[in-house]
């Protein structure tokens, strides 16, 4: 990753008491402030030529979603249970200070441009560069999606009943979905892959073979049905092409219609009425990331009857896309 150096007329240092001290604001359990600590501390033993531009690549590094570091903060100290999973969740959800806004979408008020993560080292990015961080947010997001699960697991009192599932309940959660899915979108896009580059990049990063479930739900409005879905092997993170390899993804119309508040970061309008009609078929043929491993109830529960117009869980932008077509 590149670093600006001390010299360089744009370069932000913060102290790491400072650095600690906003992590916890951030909401970061104390586990995973302790995990930077450390990484930062054994930096600063190797006698570095620019420590402090080694312990800001650190400090950005941790502030990119689905990193190596970012990812081993989250899980720091984690001890399988459903009360555990849920706080995790938690701690991720306040991290990234999502919240609802008037109209049903979640916002990501920390979400920086990470090519001005310079100017805004307070913010949090959805970015990835190259195939060594697609490999590390891959398991990153699987691990996100089986902290879901735990989640909404449900045990019975007796110790030896079969757990079941129950149906995601919150809106928060519903819609984490499309930010996990959006740095994988913005990479395929920046490196403008085909379907067929696409796939075979997956086999040689992941070594695993993608999947291709049903489409059904993303070929509204198309006549001959011909946007294909393709997951990854764990049927994680999915992604629609279309019969002329473009991905389809709510992204590509959200961005077109995006604001930078004071402090850098973004937000999303979402007034139907500054979207086109393409825009709108965008939204409501999306991928979507999958909590389930797999189809069937647990993926029904977790994925698809979340997302059925009358539940309020999807952005009422959405829903009225699907209207649409």
């Amino acid at each position: 990753m590149a670093s600006i150096r001390q010299d360089h007329p744009e370069f932000v240092f913060l102290t790491l008491e400072e650095q600690l001290t906003q992590l916890a604001k951030d909401g970061w359990h104390q586990g995973a402030v302790k995990l930077y600590q450390d990484a930062i501390m054994r930096v600063l033993e190797m006698d570095l030529m620019d420590p402090q531009a080694s312990q800001m690549r650190l400090w950005y590094d941790a502030h990119r979603v689905g990193s190596e570091l970012f990812h081993k903060m989250l899980v720091a100290e984690y001890r399988p249970s459903q009360r555990n999973a849920t706080e995790r969740i938690a701690v991720l959800e306040n991290v990234l200070g999502f919240q609802v806004d008037v109209d049903n979408f979640v916002q990501m008020t920390r979400l920086g441009f990470w090519s001005e993560r310079n100017h805004t080292p307070l913010l949090y990015y959805l970015h990835i560069d190259d195939t060594k961080h697609l490999r590390n947010y891959v398991n990153f997001a699987g691990d996100v999606a089986r902290l879901m699960y735990a989640k909404y697991q449900v045990r019975q009192e007796r110790f030896f009943g079969r757990p079941s599932m129950s149906m995601l309940s919150d809106v928060i959660d519903h819609q984490l979905r499309y930010y996990l899915g959006k740095p994988m979108i913005d990479f395929v896009r920046k490196q403008q892959l085909t379907k067929s580059n696409f796939i075979g990049l997956i086999h040689d990063v992941c070594g695993r073979r993608v999947r291709y479930p049903d489409a059904q739900y993303h070929n509204r409005g198309v006549a001959d049905a011909s946007n294909i879905k393709v997951v990854l092997h764990d049927y994680h993170l999915e992604f629609i092409f279309d019969k002329q390899d473009h991905l389809i993804s709510l992204w590509n119309a959200l961005e077109q219609h995006h604001q930078i508040e004071d402090d850098g970061s973004v937000r999303f309008n979402q007034d139907a009425t500054q979207y086109t009609l393409l825009e709108l078929q965008a939204i409501a043929n999306t991928e979507s990331f999958n909590y389930a491993n797999h189809g069937g109830k647990v993926h029904d529960l977790l994925d698809g009857e979340p997302a059925t117009r009358g539940r309020n869980f999807e952005p009422y932008l959405r829903d009225y896309a699907k209207r649409q077509f």
